[in-house]
């Protein structure tokens, strides 16, 4: 069975009017080469379903008499997901009781379908699965076998952390009836193989197997991926498959009534039937040029595929691009890198479509244009848009107006019509230009916003967590002077989860937004008491009995959280010295900047003068509190954290795995459970708010009480840690703590992208059976003498090891042979 149904979205715009399985491949069409792969194993009859565009493969293919097999088609109207649209055609066309070979169509292999029948039955295997390692498996199901090839476990588009393998599902299964009779009616909804069956029936103990290959595999899920399978096919690496035409010399393929001067013809090269190439024009390697194609004198074609039915102007240059079907590229038309053309699109005499640009089809491109809209953020790259549920870079070069109308765009059209987004920022001019252009093209999309101007991020959250809004966006300098951040909350106030960073990204790469017309466009909202309704819930918070009449000083940094110190202390009864506030919301300039050394020996020298309980400096964002005690004395965040485990005694603590473990023994020395996450302050505030914990926390002075916010804020930071040092000072009890907390070392090593699957599926080999073994994120084990970490870095080439020894030990002798099991996993590629 050949699952067609793909809509091949992230390979628009060449898949905008043609159905994936149908784009080409060395000028045949991918499910053809699937095809022809079934026939030379011997599988000749051949179920397909289909859902969209099914009419160009059915009338493409008719009943494959042609290739010497029968084919019959299924069509979905519904999505019934992968396992439900198996199902479906199961009924449809009388299957039932059949053993079935489940292939992709719209990915290249030349898997041997003939060895995965043997090995299914050799293994007595009710479901066998093929699985191939890939440099970068993030985008995949990663699969875990034992040695025996039985599957233990699934994971669906991990995160670096949990890569624990590079061996991913490729989409092609061998399934038993037995199997097939677990899928569920497919009118009762969508139900996926590898979300839904696969984990079922792993769960029940039944015989699930993974083959392994080595054979050519290629996901056709990008336009990267498209060009790297025709270059592949044009190197002979796929077997069986053999560009059409005839073979000129080495590597150079001829279709019929092809007009060319060979000598211009640099191979490897594919040109299809009735091409014409003029005299003086130039196919370089590794291009493709379809049926009825027109290459004009002095134009110069390099590794490009350009489909049937296009024209190439005199002196029109394409360099490493894709060109979709019937376009017209005029006279010295530039065509550059990474670039990517729709069906029938016209490029004006002299127009440039610049790097990473794609047209859509039946559009029109005026001469002499430069066209440079698209991919504005390549400095960034797709993966590291967000970053823990935000996005940053310097303002105007990866951050600029047109990147952030794109990014709300997209953010918007994920939302419903007529939801509502909180947006706030910081005093920073950047912040407030990326503010209007998010609020513009959220109002485009036909959002509503609410746009409190200036204010911290605490107040934003507090706006989407009350119900104001279903989500919520906050502006703000970076940590450098030239960064700009964006923050994007759920509508639970959390960090914004990675499938909705995921559904975000999908619209951007696909440039699809919805476009609001007269009547639906969103309305602009300025709230009147969106502070005061935050200032309430604080008070609710906290105990004012215990926090009335207490004094601290506190240093904002010039920040926005200022704006609302006063209103905070007045009603809370604290008395407090403030050292650097901010007080007017409609002053706009530069990015508040923060000397954290200077702020904390001028907040200290105060704090004894006025008899404070303590004193803090505040980081500009108002999330990171930093302390001094009641004598003047700086307490580091690692102590400072224990010290409010020691005096809260939570219930339950949630901490990233990072951290060290005498922070467990210090909580469940008071009867408390610590709950392990991911790292990062994202994970950490999700993973609290889920739990509904006491305290989360990290050692970088950021404290997250969820039952105020599940994030960091310093006002309920100030309160809670008043109510707990008010009376017991909190220089006696960071005395108990010395002058640092726990023993944790950390060793940086470089790793390529390319290496971090190899990198994870070693350490999962080597250590998945422990039974000890911790898989939150990395591979941490408790090992003689203490522990270590081996953690991937999700955003950088990194790759750390973490070790902290018990009393008195060494962790750095700890972590040694580690760091030589993970640099040796890191080398072994090369």
């Amino acid at each position: 069975m050949i699952m067609a149904g793909g809509q091949g979205t992230r390979l628009r715009p060449l898949t905008s009017e043609q159905p994936k399985p149908m784009i080409r491949i060395a000028n045949v069409p991918c499910m053809e080469h699937i095809v022809k792969l079934l026939k030379r194993h011997g599988f000749t009859d051949i179920a397909v379903t289909l859902q969209f565009m099914p009419d160009e493969i059915r009338d493409y293919f008719g009943d494959g008499s042609d290739w010497g097999v029968n084919i019959r088609y299924s069509v979905e109207d519904v999505p019934a997901g992968t396992a439900g649209s198996v199902k479906m055609a199961e009924r449809q066309l009388g299957m039932e009781g059949e053993r079935l070979l489940i292939i992709s169509g719209d990915a290249l292999t030349d898997v041997d379908l003939g060895g995965l029948l043997a090995y299914h039955e050799q293994k007595n295997s009710e479901a066998t699965m093929v699985l191939k390692s890939v440099e970068n498996p993030l985008d995949f199901g990663i699969v875990i076998t034992g040695e025996d090839g039985r599957i233990s476990r699934f994971l669906e588009k991990p995160a670096w952390g949990q890569v624990f393998s590079d061996t991913v599902n490729t989409g092609i299964y061998l399934l038993e009836p037995s199997v097939l009779e677990e899928i569920p009616d497919p009118e009762e909804g969508e139900y996926d193989f590898s979300k839904d069956l696969f984990p079922r029936l792993l769960d029940q103990g039944r015989p699930l197997y993974g083959m392994i290959t080595d054979a050519y595999w290629e996901d056709i899920g990008t336009l990267e991926q498209y060009a790297s399978a025709n270059r592949d096919v044009l190197d002979g690496r796929v077997s069986g498959i053999r560009p059409p035409g005839t073979r000129l010399r080495e590597n150079i393929y001829v279709g019929r009534r092809v007009q060319v001067d060979d000598e211009e013809l640099e191979g490897p090269v594919v040109i299809g039937d009735n091409v014409r190439i003029d005299e003086g024009a130039r196919i370089s390697p590794y291009s493709v040029i379809g049926n009825n194609v027109v290459v004009s004198s002095g134009a110069h074609i390099e590794r490009s595929i350009v489909a049937d039915g296009t024209y190439v102007g005199e002196g029109a240059e394409l360099k490493d691009t894709l060109v979709g079907r019937s376009c017209y590229i005029q006279a010295r038309a530039r065509i550059l890198e990474r670039s990517a053309l729709g069906d029938d699109v016209i490029v004006g005499e002299g127009a440039t479509i610049a790097p990473e640009v794609k047209v859509y089809p039946h559009k029109t491109v005026e001469s002499g244009a430069s066209v440079t809209q698209s991919l504005i953020y390549e400095t960034m790259g797709l993966r590291t848009i967000f970053r823990g549920g935000r996005v940053s870079g310097k303002f105007n070069v990866d951050v600029t107006p047109e990147f952030v109308i794109r990014l709300a765009s997209s953010f918007g059209t994920t939302l419903a019509p007529g939801s509502i987004v909180t947006l706030g920022r910081d005093s920073s001019a950047a912040a407030q230009v990326v503010k209007r252009a998010m609020t513009a093209a959220l109002l485009a999309t036909g959002v509503n916003v609410r746009d409190l101007r200036a204010a911290h991020a605490g107040v934003v959250r507090h706006d989407v967590l009350a119900g104001k809004s279903s989500a919520g966006c906050h502006t703000r300098a970076g940590e450098d002077t030239d960064e700009v951040e964006v923050l994007f909350f759920s509508s639970d106030a959390t960090p914004m989860t990675e499938s909705e960073q995921r559904a975000i990204e999908k619209v951007f790469v696909r440039e699809e937004y919805r476009r609001a017309h007269e009547g639906d466009i969103g309305q602009l909202i300025y709230p009147g008491r969106a502070v005061e309704q935050y200032v309430e819930r604080l008070e609710r918070a906290v105990d004012r009995s215990r926090v009335s009449g207490g004094s601290v000083v506190v240093d904002f940094s010039g920040g926005v959280a200022g704006l609302v110190a006063s209103r905070v202390f007045s009603r809370l009864g604290i008395n407090a010295v403030v050292m650097e506030g901010f007080a007017n919301a409609n002053v706009v300039g530069g990015a508040p900047r923060m000397n954290l050394r200077d702020g904390l020996e001028r907040v200290g020298r105060i704090v004894p003068t006025v008899e404070a309980a303590f004193g803090c400096v505040v980081n500009p964002t108002g999330e990171q509190v930093h302390f001094v005690d009641d004598v003047g004395e700086y307490v580091p965040p690692d102590v400072m954290l224990a010290c409010l485990i020691r005096e809260l005694r939570p219930r339950e603590v949630v901490l990233p795995i990072n951290l060290s473990s005498r922070y467990a023994e210090l909580v469940e020395g008071y009867g408390g459970s610590v709950q392990y996450a991911r790292t990062g302050m994202g994970n950490v505030a999700i993973r609290a708010a889920q739990r509904g914990a006491d305290l989360g926390g990290l050692e970088d002075g950021q404290y997250i009480f969820p039952a105020f916010l599940p994030a960091p804020d310093c006002f309920m930071t100030l309160a809670r840690a008043l109510e707990l040092f008010r009376d017991r000072p909190l220089s006696k009890v960071r005395r108990e703590f010395g002058g640092s907390f726990g023993n944790v070392v950390r060793k940086r090593l470089e790793c390529p992208w390319s290496a971090k699957g190899r990198v994870m599926r070693g350490l999962a080999e080597r250590f998945g059976g422990d039974p000890d073994a911790i898989l939150t994120e990395g591979v941490k084990l408790m090992v003689d003498g203490g522990w270590v970490l081996m953690l991937p870095d999700p955003d950088n080439p990194l790759f750390y090891v973490y070790a902290e020894a018990d009393d008195g030990g060494r962790p750095e002798e700890l972590m040694q042979d580690y760091v030589r099991l993970v640099r040796e996993l890191i080398e072994s590629g090369d």
